[in-house]
This record gives structure tokens, sequence and C-alpha cells, in this order.
């Protein structure tokens, strides 16, 4: 997989990359994730389209739910907010890959950030399209068929 690059497998099952701006709301988050059902993640964006976070769709699901999660599993649960919530309230810190990666840097950024997605940027921090573990999943598969 060290020698396979991003840019070869990245359209194979996402053909466009979820954004929305760090001010959208979270009705405008959840539409965006389920406008494609294999989505994982949503890339928040500045308005030039340059990588500021990401929300991981679970990450939504514990904001959605909330109130239905036991503190117990839910340990930061007293973390509320509250008020009007944007996206650049909730985003992680930005993890990306560029095309020229290998999908061993991609695979390994994904999981130490438990990501199922990730998007690829240019030089400039552009969004230019992402990688799903099914594309992995289908990278596998081609090299071992």
């Amino acid at each position: 997989m060290k020698k396979i690059k991003v840019k070869s497998v990245s359209t194979l099952v996402t053909k466009e990359a979820s954004v929305v701006k760090s001010d959208a709301t979270i009705m405008q988050i959840a539409k965006e994730i389920v406008r494609d059902p294999k989505t994982r993640s949503v890339y928040v964006a500045d308005e030039d389209n340059k990588l500021l976070g990401i929300i991981p769709v679970i990450n939504l699901v514990e904001y959605l739910f909330y109130d239905y999660i036991p503190e117990e599993i839910f340990p930061y649960k007293a973390l509320n907010l509250v008020g009007d919530v944007r996206a650049e309230d909730i985003m992680l810190p930005p993890v990306y890959v560029k095309e020229t990666d290998a999908l061993d840097v991609a695979f390994q950024k994904m999981f130490s950030q438990g990501l199922k997605e990730i998007p690829i940027v240019d030089d400039n921090m552009h969004i230019i399209g992402d990688l799903n573990i099914l594309e992995l999943i289908r990278a596998w598969i081609k090299k071992n068929s």
C-alpha cells in the first residue's frame, strides 16, 4: 500500500467531498452529511474552500442525540453547547492528505484520529476531494486480487 498513491483511489467511492462553511448551522451540517449516504465526515472550509476542520458523522450524532446518551458513556456530557451552535463550535482540528501521499500515510492519519474519511487538499490547503474508508478497502482488494 506504500506505493499506491491517494490520487489513484480517491474517486472509487466518493465523488465529491462534503463541505460546509464555519458558520453553518447544525441543520445545514446534518443535511450535508446525509446528502451522500457514503459520507463519514463533513469538512469545514473558509470562503476560499481552505480546510479549517472536520466534523465526523459520529460527532454530529453525539451532539444531535446528546440527551439520550447516558453520562457513563459520554463523560464530557457536562460540556453541552448551548445557543446557536455552528460548525466552528463542534469541528475537530484539520487532518488531511495530499494526492501524492501514499495510502499508508492516509491510513495512519485516519486511524490515529479515529476517522473514517479524510480530506484531500492541494498545496494551498484547498479541499479537492476526500478519501473514504471504503476506498481503502477497494485498494486492498485490487492489490490482493
